[in-house]
């Protein structure tokens, strides 16, 4: 198929200008339908009049005042700052009011509004993308500012229209119906008391797993793919920043085979090891595992690569090793807000695909010079890592018994939608595969 690009250039934006005057208009007549249908959806700069897109900013710094949205107060406020003449005066008000086919059908009017806001977002990010390809020498940092730009396009659809509460609880009736018996609803992790306090790894959740270097945050990550995959069939993307191809792979057979990863890694097997070996690598090839391995990454490359993996294949389950190596946009931007606008997108990521997104983290030093089990002030180097996340689990070992005993325990720190805990896990590092001991005693 092919597309006749001169045509297409020729052909006008879409623009609907009658909806947005209708849009402007039933506000006007109907102050109290502004917020439900502009609040988080539409901006001024979204409407392809000017005038239009001053009577918005009027209405916007009125709601902003918490006064009422009308006629009188729309005018006085253009009025105000000089722009009332700009849209044609008093009378261009009275047109919008009077051309409303409908104030009933203000719903449908910004849904148009917002359908054509976004196709010309779509238009213009096109156009930005051809003007990269033609200024930049290097191909590979056009291909990233090029996918930034059509996830800024994305971004603004992840939002979610109001609901009435019938309408959500009959769509959670449906959803609770249409679920198997006992089955959870999220991505099943291998570890019994975990999955029994979360449910699984829930859709669309960001969830965090931190601790100090050392206390297998790889290797935890790692079991719960291997258990989603081989064992539940669930499609995983490892995004890996730390350790090349090889050596994930090397861990997934380790912890599947349960041959000694040293052994594997200096070639001194047996007969037996050997077979074990192969048992386990054909048990893991069939199971959907895709590992991403690369010393840089953004955010925007993460997006691309599992979008892809998604409409190929599907995608259940998604890993980044680790947080903190994932590259910002700006190599000269300060460091904490780098990692807040990371976070942020790695939570847009995990709504706009619809699946968990399981990021390692690192802690901060202060936990070993305080000696105290960690808080979810100890994440580095951002406090929107603590906002953003769903649910925070903390590794970490309360004194010598725990690093003689091999016991490493699970803090759920912060659980969104459940309650906290936790875990007592036994860790085989030879292995790189942990175990379930149950719940600490005493912890709620």
């Amino acid at each position: 198929m092919t597309i006749d690009i001169e045509r297409v250039a020729a052909q006008p934006p879409p623009e609907k200008p009658e909806a947005e005057a209708s849009l402007l208009g039933s506000f006007l007549l109907d102050g109290t339908l502004y917020g439900p249908l502009v609040d988080g959806r539409i901006a001024p700069a979204d409407l392809s009049r000017e005038a239009h897109r001053l009577v918005l900013g009027a209405m916007a710094r009125v709601a902003g005042r918490g006064e009422a949205i009308e006629y009188r107060t729309v005018q006085a406020d253009l009025d105000a700052n000089g722009e009332l003449e700009a849209v044609g005066g008093a009378q261009f008000l009275v047109g919008l009011m009077q051309n409303v086919p409908s104030v009933m059908h203000a719903e449908t009017y910004a849904t148009i509004v917002e359908r054509t806001a976004v196709l010309r977002r779509l238009i213009r990010a096109a156009n930005d993308i051809a003007h990269l390809a033609l200024t930049r020498d290097e191909a590979e940092a056009a291909v990233r500012e090029a996918q930034a730009t059509l996830f800024s396009v994305s971004e603004s659809l992840l939002h979610r229209d109001l609901v009435s509460l019938d309408l959500a609880m009959a769509r959670y009736v449906e959803a609770l119906a249409a679920r198997p018996d006992g089955q959870q609803t999220g991505v099943p992790t291998g570890f019994a008391t975990l999955d029994a306090r979360t449910g699984g790894l829930q859709p669309s959740d960001l969830i965090l797993l931190a601790g100090r270097p050392g206390l297998g945050k790889t290797s935890l990550a790692l079991n719960i793919v291997s258990h989603a995959a081989v064992h539940e069939g669930k499609t995983c993307a490892v995004f890996s920043m730390e350790m090349s191809e090889l050596q994930v792979v090397q861990r997934l057979i380790s912890l599947t085979a349960e041959i000694d990863g040293n052994r594997m890694r200096r070639g001194r097997l047996g007969v037996p090891e050997l077979q074990a070996i192969n048992a386990a690598s054909s048990q893991l090839q069939t199971a959907p595992i895709y590992i991403e391995e690369s010393s840089r990454l953004t955010v925007t490359d993460i997006l691309a690569k599992s979008r892809r993996l998604q409409s190929e294949r599907g995608l259940d389950l998604l890993v980044i090793d680790y947080l903190q190596l994932i590259e910002g946009a700006d190599d000269e931007e300060n460091r904490v807000l780098e990692v807040a606008k990371v976070s942020r997108s790695l939570k847009a990521i995990a709504r706009e695909l619809q699946v968990p997104v399981v990021a390692l983290s690192q802690l901060s030093r202060q936990i070993e010079t305080r000696g105290t089990e960690p808080m979810l002030s100890d994440l580095r180097e951002s406090g929107a890592l603590e906002a953003d996340a769903d649910l925070v689990m903390f590794l970490w070992q309360k004194d010598q018994n725990d690093r003689r005993d091999k016991i490493v325990r699970l803090k759920l720190a912060k659980h969104r939608n459940g309650p906290t805990a936790e875990i007592d896990l036994h860790f085989e590092p030879e292995y790189t595969r942990f175990r379930d001991l149950g719940e600490s005693q005493g912890e709620a």
